[in-house]
């Protein structure tokens, strides 16, 4: 045990531990402020380039040095990036032209360090520390205010309350002030037929902004619409204004508007039937069944789907209740009747009647067809029996023409014949 507490290295951990001690002492003696003085400012601030800003300063000191409030003192803001070159000689010609121009609003007398910086830019964004200076007294505070200057604005913040229809309410949007001189303009687009009131109120940090209260009654017409908040801020610089908005999608409870039933199936016998009860509500609606047969109403169950495998006590009048903390509606009877047969049995017996009248449309097309073709047979017949007359006619009158007159005294001529050979009119007939 003496060996090992005797070792070189335990010799140099406890001489480190000593070592340590000893600092930190000494480092808390010497960070001991020599005076004392406590400033309240925001710890962050934020604003927008070609705009100014409001710093909110209080200040205070001990009893003993609130005499150099009569001597007027020089209050100042540091840059913690810039700290080391603050009380050089080229500090004027080094940084001046880039450091923001910051003046003391604020009554020291009532310890009041409230301050405005103007022409800011985003180069200026950074730490700031508050100084009281006087011919013989400086006193810089050791906590900071964060600065950030940004070239874009921030979107505003809005308030929605719950929305209930036909109850009045207000919609809040807010939009910071940075810059009390030049504060936002601050609008609701749609107004949603109510009133807007704008106004400035002072935050507990003791920045501003400017509030657009929007007051209307909402109805299940503004469910699910969207409402812009926007802001409008005016700069300093002759540039144009620079926008900001937040869009919001109203979400508005009320009762069932409507309720209806979808049916999906053939409602026959043995077939399965799905029913769905859909409805119009906000928050949803829960769903009831009910089924009417001969004027007796009978609930079946709470769901948003009915499903059955229809059968003959299936039919009646079936009803859907849908329901929500606001209110109730029914929906339109519907009436299923199921048939007594089956869809298959349907559909055979269908087929065969199908088949049947094929079968009578096929023969009265044949017997139309057959009456209408046996008269075209008979005249074509006739026209044959008739060309064989005449043919047979003046074959037999050829013949004739042909024969030697065997007597003399009545042979007569054949007056076509006759035409034929180009006699004379009056020679008609003659005697052979």
């Amino acid at each position: 045990m003496e060996n090992y507490l005797s070792s070189p290295q335990m010799i140099l951990k406890m001489f480190a531990a000593d070592l340590l001690v000893f600092s930190s002492i000494l480092s808390a003696a010497w960070c001991q402020p020599v005076e004392s003085m406590k400033v309240l400012v925001p710890k962050t601030l934020n604003s927008t380039s070609g705009s100014c800003l409001l710093i909110p300063c209080l200040f205070n000191i001990s009893k003993e040095r609130e005499n150099i409030l009569d001597s007027s003192p020089v209050l100042t803001w540091r840059r913690g990036s810039q700290w080391s070159l603050y009380d050089t000689a080229d500090f004027i010609s080094v940084l001046s032209q880039n450091e923001p121009v910051i003046e003391v609003l604020g009554d020291l007398q009532k310890k009041n360090c409230t301050s405005v910086m103007r022409n800011l830019s985003s180069l200026h964004s950074d730490r700031y520390f508050f100084r009281i200076q006087t011919k013989t007294f400086t006193m810089t505070e050791t906590k900071a205010v964060r600065i950030n200057v940004s070239d874009s604005l921030a979107e505003p913040d809005v308030t929605v309350p719950v929305l209930r229809e036909g109850e009045k309410v207000n919609l809040t949007c807010t939009a910071p002030a940075p810059c009390p001189s030049h504060p936002p303009n601050v609008k609701w687009a749609p107004a949603l037929g109510g009133d807007v009131t704008q106004r400035t109120q002072m935050n507990a940090d003791g920045t501003q902004s400017v509030s657009a209260i929007l007051n209307f009654v909402p109805s299940f017409h503004h469910h699910e619409l969207k409402v812009n908040c926007v802001s409008i801020h005016p700069l300093h610089r002759e540039d144009k204004p620079l926008f900001s908005h937040k869009t919001v999608i109203l979400s508005v409870e009320y009762p069932p508007k409507k309720t209806w039933i979808s049916l999906t199936g053939l409602v026959w016998l043995g077939n399965n039937v799905t029913l769905t009860c859909q409805s119009n509500a906000n928050p949803p609606a829960v769903h009831r069944w009910f089924v009417k047969r001969a004027g007796v109403e009978e609930e079946l169950s709470i769901s948003h789907v009915l499903s059955f495998t229809a059968a003959h006590e299936n039919t009646g009048e079936y009803i859907c209740e849908a329901r929500n903390p606001y209110g109730a509606m029914n929906s339109t009877n519907l009436q299923i009747t199921v048939p007594g047969i089956s869809f298959t049995v349907f559909l055979s017996i269908l087929a065969v009647l199908l088949l049947l009248i094929f079968a009578l449309l096929a023969l009265l097309i044949l017997m139309i067809y057959r009456r209408y073709k046996e008269p075209i047979r008979s005249e074509t017949s006739q026209d044959q029996d008739i060309y064989a007359n005449v043919s047979a006619s003046t074959v037999e009158s050829q013949q004739l023409q042909s024969k030697t007159c065997e007597d003399e005294k009545t042979c007569t001529i054949n007056p076509v014949y006759a035409s034929k050979q180009n006699l004379p009119d009056e020679s008609i007939y003659a005697n052979c």
